[in-house]
């Protein structure tokens, strides 16, 4: 993610004897039960403020901690809209951005006003193909959304059309409901204004003024506001034994052998010995493992975070047998299980963020009544959810992380990411966001 700021300078007004504290809480609030997810936890984006240490102990600062704590109690409301004024001695102008909400206070009442600094933008910084096509398609549908949100009592709007047979574009956009449908679309109108200055031909931008903001993505970042409650979420997925719990027989999934260049006898010697190194470190707990046999041919495993050391070795094992037989003759390999992964190349490819060779295997159980009436906001839990679960794996050193999510009393998501752990945490987190987005959400 590349992040744009543009932060306004805030100017000291302590001459002034009598000020007023206007604080503003603006957040994406929808009367509608929610997943229980004990562990989750608001997602911070950014912040922007001037401290003047003169306020510590001081009155001022104990009217905002009054009033930040009397914000945070009315946040409930039904309007997700909260806003009260007090008098206080000193003058500070922050803002701060969560995934899920904005707040910000000020000297002077800025309720009803259009203001379009201090900002924030997070990019998605993965290229979209036929990009002229794209960015059409975005801003005709963010500017709809827009359109939308202005008339919208809440100031809120959301949209999502089709790029391809598995792809849709996702757009929010939102105000603070103090302002009026035309200045509401105003603000927005200058913020999608200001999008081909840092986004053109991305994947994915979310840009935040105080007073508005707008996102599109490739995946269904938001959840429905239109919802029943249907008697169960989803069709229990209808997966073997050997992949719903830890089988002792490792399940083959798929390999590839991307390239068709034929090696010699030496390349293969030296792949054999390369395999044998792998197969023989997949002992004593190690769930990764990278050699290489006289910079010729690199290679590494790595095993389900989660996996015995029996299993890892075994399927390690299982591995190096299979794809010594179906990629030996040719340079490059990779294999799948459902407890490990094994690749081998002719070049130094570690610490490489690479997106191809690709496996995928889909779950879809539809049941016999058709859709399911909660399928728009299962399909944002769940790509919610592996957002979450991308950064938590990044910054694990074992680049690993698993999640569960209650959806109702009988039925609970189970979501796992990983990486290879010779990636870094940025390239971990953009490899996992960009799976997510090219998950084929509607089929």
């Amino acid at each position: 993610m590349e992040l744009f700021t543009n932060h306004k300078p805030i100017a000291s007004m302590a001459s002034h004897k009598i000020l007023f504290l206007f604080i503003l809480l603006g957040f994406l609030n929808f009367a509608t039960t929610e997943p229980q997810d004990q562990s989750s936890t608001p997602f911070y984006l950014s912040h922007a403020c001037n401290v003047d240490n003169s306020i510590a102990n001081s009155a001022f600062q104990f009217n905002v901690r009054s009033l930040l704590s009397s914000l945070s109690s009315n946040a409930p409301g039904d309007n997700g809209f909260y806003n009260t004024t007090d008098s206080c001695s000193l003058s500070i102008e922050p803002v701060i951005w969560y995934d899920e909400c904005t707040v910000r206070y000020f000297n002077r009442s800025f309720f009803s006003t259009v203001d379009t600094t201090p900002r924030f933008a997070l990019l998605n910084t993965a290229n979209i193909s036929n990009q002229e096509s794209f960015m059409r398609l975005m801003f005709s549908t963010i500017n709809k959304t827009a359109d939308e949100a202005a008339k919208d009592d809440k100031k809120f709007a959301t949209r999502q059309t089709t790029i391809s047979e598995f792809q849709n574009l996702y757009c929010l956009a939102q105000c603070t409901p103090d302002l009026s449908p035309l200045d509401c679309r105003s603000c927005l109108s200058k913020v999608i204004g200001n999008l081909p200055l840092f986004c053109e031909g991305q994947q994915g931008a979310r840009v935040l003024y105080p007073s508005c903001n707008v996102r599109y993505d490739l995946y269904p970042f938001y959840r429905s506001t239109k919802r029943t409650k249907p008697p169960a979420w989803v069709p229990a997925t209808n997966y073997p034994d050997a992949d719903s719990q830890i089988s002792e027989d490792p399940t083959y999934l798929n390999h590839s052998c991307p390239t068709n260049v034929t090696v010699d006898t030496t390349f293969q010697m030296y792949l054999k010995t390369l395999l044998f190194y792998l197969s023989s470190n997949a002992t004593n707990g190690k769930k990764y493992y990278e050699d290489n046999v006289e910079q010729t041919v690199y290679g590494l495993f790595m095993c389900r975070g989660d996996l015995p050391s029996q299993l890892c070795q075994q399927c390690v094992l299982n591995a190096t047998q299979r794809i010594s037989s179906v990629c030996n003759s040719v340079q490059e390999g990779i294999i799948w299980y459902s407890h490990c992964m094994l690749r081998y190349s002719n070049w130094n490819f570690f610490s490489e963020l690479e997106e191809s060779p690709k496996t995928d295997i889909l779950s879809v159980t539809i049941p016999s009544t058709g859709p399911i009436p909660e399928q728009d906001f299962f399909n944002y839990t769940i790509s919610n959810t592996i957002v979450k679960l991308a950064e938590e794996a990044g910054n694990n050193t074992e680049r690993y992380a698993t999640k569960s999510l209650k959806l109702t009393d009988f039925q609970t998501l189970y979501t796992l990411a990983q990486c290879t752990q010779d990636l870094s945490s940025d390239d971990c987190q953009k490899c996992l966001e960009d799976i997510n987005r090219n998950i084929p959400w509607f089929r």
